[in-house]
């Protein structure tokens, strides 16, 4: 289902948005785009290599900067999404990310989003596009 929602906060892997019906959801750093994604396999796997090697630590923190997701969004923001996942209510935090859970949060569900362009713009044609265009349907 596509949907929009805004933005309430940009925590260091994660996007929190809201929803309509005073929902909250989440978009992990991995469903930003695929390049974003690719950036953060190949970082991961030349610090292994370097984890190996053990030569020039002070190097190595600099050649792997990861972008801030706050350098890239804002709180307040417009976002076009895809709901990618609803885990039931009680489930764990599977990224492990997030504040202790409160008696709210093990009841209600948590709701994972992607904003992937290829993901949200899934089923609209070049001929549907003109200026100005936004779509929300399903």
């Amino acid at each position: 289902m596509k949907i929009l929602c805004q933005i309430v906060s940009v925590e260091p892997l994660s996007l929190i948005v809201s929803l309509p019906n005073q929902l909250f959801g989440h978009i992990p750093i991995t469903q930003i785009t695929s390049e974003f994604t690719a950036l953060l396999e190949k970082i991961e796997e030349s610090v292994d290599e370097e984890d190996e090697d053990e030569e020039d630590e002070d190097d190595s923190s600099k050649q792997h900067k990861v972008p801030d997701l706050a350098d890239i969004f804002t709180p307040g923001q417009y976002l076009r999404a895809i709901v990618t996942e609803v885990h039931a209510p009680g489930t764990t935090d599977n990224l492990g990310i997030g504040r202790p859970k409160d008696g709210s949060q093990r009841v209600s569900r948590r709701v994972e989003l992607s904003v992937e362009p290829h993901k949200v713009n899934h089923g609209i044609a070049v001929k549907d596009l003109t200026p100005g265009f936004v779509s929300l349907t399903t």
